[in-house]
């Protein structure tokens, strides 16, 4: 007698991961930064891959048939995403054929798209394409081909001296390695699966390390302004700290250059600014900069800089031509107009309207 679909401690787990990947998927998305949509859809794509394991653990992939084949298309996107997100990263354009890295997900899509119709009835003949998503070995070998081809990107591109090349390249080697432990998770579960000692705690293990894998390189992706501006996990991705003593003077010379460049050249107005950026034109070393900022201006990097784009907003504000809020916003540098509107009450105790007509005369 077939047992009813239930659920169990883990894969109530897996469920709840699934569901935080979408949330994060969303919070990604919401961002409005470009760089972050592969990983986005990276994260949603695991996501789907455990709602999909989790029907098939519990027992209700029988009434709910139609993901048996979508995780399949994940495992060929995961690969491209990646190896996109890495050519934004290093600001490499888009050769106009790099689309053909998605053919395979394509391809791969195929076979669902036949099911479905079969499901709804519109289609009764033979799924076409099936055996690329039902070769696990397809999808292994795709997945080491992106881990060579992003390493011997990474290594290509690991050519420069400069503070923030550096950074760069260290989270670079971190992602490629989180992708190698998700890949090398799969495979073990097409070796191991053959060895009559595997059972399902199995499964679920090699799932979390495929899920731990993942979540760990959009929460970074999440968390990459914060690593770039030296604020979380600089042990593990900035350039080692200087032993050499620093005098006042030296701080103080340095805190004197990063305002003036500040005020006279504006490089706050660009919304992808990092503290890595600030510390390579000013040719000090990125810890040395967050000293100087933390010590003498007495605020972190985010602080630091918005107190300049707030400066130019109210400028802009005064000036008198009615440039449209969401315009000033945008050319001080903030990425959206939420965390403006946030910052700028937090100075001002009124909203950037309140406070051009407050100060221009005009009636609200």
């Amino acid at each position: 007698m077939q047992q009813p679909p239930s659920f169990d401690t883990w894969t109530s787990g897996f469920l709840l991961a699934a569901a935080t990947g979408i949330f994060l998927f969303l919070l990604l998305v919401s961002t409005k930064k470009k760089t972050n949509t592969p990983i986005a859809i990276i994260v949603l794509a695991f996501s789907l891959i455990l709602v999909q394991y989790v029907l098939f653990w519990t027992g209700y992939q029988q009434h709910y048939p139609y993901f048996i084949l979508v995780p399949q298309v994940c495992y060929y996107l995961i690969g491209p995403l990646l190896y996109v997100y890495y050519l934004n990263l290093y600001q490499k354009k888009n050769h106009k054929f790099y689309s053909i890295h998605f053919v395979v997900a394509f391809l791969a899509f195929v076979p669902n798209l036949f099911l479905w119709l079969k499901y709804l009835g519109l289609f009764s003949g033979k799924i076409p394409l099936l055996i690329i998503v039902t070769n696990p070995w397809f999808i292994v070998t795709h997945l080491l081909i992106y881990v060579a081809l992003i390493g011997l990107f990474v290594y290509k591109t690991s050519y420069s001296s400069s503070a923030y090349s550096q950074l760069r390249t260290r989270w670079a080697r971190y992602l490629l390695l989180l992708f190698t432990l998700f890949t090398a998770a799969f495979i073990s579960y097409y070796i191991l699966v053959q060895f009559p000692f595997f059972n399902s705690q199995w499964d679920y293990m090699i799932s979390i390390t495929m899920s731990v894998s993942i979540y760990s390189i959009g929460y970074f992706i999440f968390k990459e302004p914060s690593i770039f501006n030296g604020e979380l996990h600089t042990g593990l991705f900035l350039p080692k700290k200087s032993k050499e003593p620093i005098e006042v003077l030296e701080l103080e010379t340095i805190y004197k250059d990063v305002t003036f460049l500040m005020q006279n050249e504006k490089p706050f107005t660009d919304n992808e600014l990092r503290l890595a950026h600030l510390a390579e034109r000013l040719n000090v070393s990125i810890h040395l900069l967050s000293k100087v900022i933390n010590e003498k201006a007495e605020k972190n990097f985010n602080q630091f800089v918005n107190e300049y784009r707030l400066e130019e907003a109210e400028r802009m504000l005064l000036n008198g031509d009615e440039t449209p809020i969401k315009s000033i916003y945008f050319y001080v540098g903030f990425n959206n107009k939420a965390t403006f509107y946030t910052a700028f009450k937090k100075k001002y105790q009124c909203t950037p309207s309140q406070y051009r007509n407050l100060h221009l005369g005009v009636k609200a």
